[in-house]
């Protein structure tokens, strides 16, 4: 279930939590299908008006004294920026390898797991 379908059936449960208890009937599949809609149409909102204030620190409020409301349109308009998986396996497999011992072989294994720890695949494209 992706984060979206998470926070549309949240929300189902939020207004009627107990007529919704399986939200698979099919007399709800409009509803859901409508509240995924709302909220991607939010979450798109939210990702804009982020983007927009970071560029606005990043190019008008450079200088010094700008700095707290910088901090204040940072706190609460700006959606942290998720890590991404790969270089933080990229980062543990490296920097776990011993200092001057570098085995191919052993990290090509290493990430293989890492990867595989996280539901993740190496595979040749269209197979």
């Amino acid at each position: 279930m992706t984060d979206i379908e998470q926070k549309a059936l949240a929300l189902l449960g939020e207004v009627s939590p107990y007529k919704c208890e399986k939200v698979d009937h099919a007399h709800h599949a409009y509803l859901c299908a409508a509240l995924r809609l709302s909220v991607e149409r939010h979450e798109a909102f939210r990702q804009e008006v982020s983007d927009v204030v970071t560029s606005l620190c990043n190019t008008v409020l450079v200088g010094r004294d700008h700095s707290r409301m910088r901090d204040m349109l940072s706190h609460r308009f700006i959606i942290p920026a998720k890590p991404d998986p790969l270089v933080r396996i990229i980062n543990e497999v490296i920097y776990a390898q011993p200092h001057g011992d570098i085995d191919e072989d052993r990290m090509a294994g290493d990430f293989r797991s890492a990867l595989d720890a996280l539901g993740f695949e190496i595979r040749e494209k269209g197979k």
